[in-house]
């Protein structure tokens, strides 16, 4: 009894002092982390490429490439710590919303539930909520335009006086800009768009809105702010359009593959978060548009989680965080339910919370820790014999004091990779005065940094993370004249090589790979 009164006084405290405890200890957690754990391979990426400024970018609009450069640029590093920080206080942000959505429709202790909830799901806290990727923009965004037009279309309006009808317009012009930005950060924007319009066309008393003026101005806003993207895809023959969309392309049903990305939603999200929120979810889809505040989370969130997980139908099975707006948008449902079951005083729902807490900082401390020290591999060797995923947050720091030591870096020469993946690593290693060419059939954005015809006639040294089977002479012999081996750089973790880089000098550079793409 003595245990549940404690769990009771720390679930039913003020919920806005929930709310600001959770926002402060999981920035400072996301913080200490950043510093902590080196960048993903998808950060590299991104930190390299964004040292050059672009109206638009290969495969993703540019918000997270220009965040992470001006930061960058700012404190004149690129450490972890330092590009992760916009991210960080990015999800502060979307805590901080979800907490102010959520007491808005179902009331503070229902917001602030929400909020806790969020922080202790996988794809949100972790990912999103630091890593240099598009989506922690994109969530902030997408939470901020809800925000906006939740206020018009369930608040009372009072806004007759002299202005007549301007300060609501006003309102859905500024959702429009907050919406277009959110389009700015990721493709996932325009859902808010679809959503919004779903929901007032199957919501009878807020139907009226589809004969104002205000959600199609904040439609044209919002295309309006995403026109750096078209017009980078203009001159680029729309390549970031085709690359997106050739993921949705495939032929027949596949069960299996749609199942597995299920599967991989519930993994990322946590399985005892994701299946309340599919409870939630189907609770709020029966009650249908008579429950207007309800119906209004599902018009927003079904639609990423019902559009990628039918094109994993057809046979990609896709990357399972595709949907993860989606459920964002669902954590207020979430909120309210756990709000009520708790002033029930309903055990299992203390537990569960207490549980999901508890669970997610014991996830979070044995990731880190294997991550900085490898004991899984030792007491599960069985679970990582295709290789150790937290790898590749190991930087390739040791690679430029090696090639510096040896003299191997000369004037006029560059650097060659085999993937967009290790030339985004090897580019962050070595700096932004060693240019580096990927040379690859699909080098991503690296396509656009360097025009390697730039670059013919003149030496190289080519890096690749080394794996069994290799033959790098063969795999670079149609650029170069003559491959030799020079170096093998290790990359340690806990004084252990987890892999090596091999460093191998080139002579004259002859041939850049054959695209259709046009710089």
């Amino acid at each position: 009894m003595r245990v549940n009164n404690i769990k009771r006084s720390l679930f039913e405290r003020d919920p806005r002092s929930i709310a600001l405890v959770v926002l402060a200890v999981g920035m400072l957690l996301r913080f200490v982390l950043a510093a902590s754990v080196g960048l993903g391979v998808d950060e590299s990426y991104a930190v390299a490429v964004a040292r050059q400024w672009s109206w638009s970018y290969f495969d993703h609009p540019p918000l997270h490439f220009w965040l992470a450069g001006a930061i960058a640029k700012l404190a004149a590093s690129e450490s972890g710590a330092v590009v992760r920080l916009p991210f960080v206080l990015c999800f502060a942000g979307t805590t901080w919303l979800t907490y102010r959505i959520g007491s808005r429709f179902f009331g503070e202790r229902s917001g602030a539930l929400a909020a806790v909830i969020l922080n202790v799901s996988a794809v949100f806290s972790l990912s999103t909520g630091g890593w240099v990727l598009p989506d922690g923009p994109l969530m902030l965004l997408m939470l901020a335009a809800v925000y906006v037009i939740s206020g018009i279309l369930f608040e009372e309006q009072r806004h007759s006086g002299p202005l007549g009808d301007w300060p609501v317009t006003m309102r859905w012009l500024t959702a429009g800009l907050i919406t277009g930005l959110a389009m700015l950060a990721k493709y996932h924007g325009i859902f808010v768009l679809a959503g919004t319009f779903l929901f007032l066309l199957t919501s009878a008393p807020h139907r009226k809105w589809l004969r104002h003026p205000g959600p199609y101005l904040g439609t044209f806003v919002a295309f309006a702010c995403f026109t750096p993207v078209l017009f980078w895809n203009s001159e680029h023959q729309w390549v970031s359009f085709a690359f997106q969309g050739g993921r949705a392309t495939g032929q027949g049903i596949h069960l299996p593959a749609m199942l597995t990305n299920i599967a991989g939603q519930a993994a990322w999200v946590l399985p005892w978060i994701w299946l309340p929120l599919v409870v939630v979810l189907w609770s709020a889809i029966r009650g249908g548009p008579r429950d207007a505040a309800r119906w209004f989370f599902v018009c927003l969130g079904l639609g990423p989680i019902a559009a990628f997980t039918l094109i994993a139908l057809h046979g990609d099975v896709g990357l399972p965080h595709w949907q993860a707006p989606g459920y964002l948008m669902l954590f207020p449902l979430l909120g309210a339910a756990v709000a009520t079951r708790i002033e029930q005083r309903d055990r299992i729902t203390q537990r569960w919370l207490s549980a999901s807490i508890v669970g997610y900082v014991a996830l979070v401390l044995i990731l880190v820790t294997h991550a900085a020290t490898g004991w899984l591999g030792r007491v599960v060797p069985s679970a990582f014999a295709k290789g150790d995923p937290s790898s590749d947050l190991r930087t390739w720091s040791a690679l430029r004091p090696a090639l510096d030591s040896l003299g191997l870096l000369t004037p006029g020469g560059f650097v060659a990779a085999p993937s967009w993946i290790q030339a985004g690593e090897a580019s962050v290693a070595l700096g932004p005065d060693i240019p580096v060419l990927c040379l690859c059939s699909d080098p991503h954005h690296f396509y656009y940094l360097q025009d390697d015809r730039a670059f013919l006639g003149h030496d190289a040294l080519i890096v690749k993370k080394l794996r069994p089977g290799d033959n790098v002479a063969s795999l670079f012999a149609p650029y170069f004249d003559s491959i030799e081996t020079v170096a093998m750089v290790p990359v340690l973790r806990n004084h252990r090589a987890l892999f090596e880089i091999g460093v191998y000098r080139a002579r004259h550079f002859r041939a850049v790979y054959p695209t259709a793409q046009p710089r």
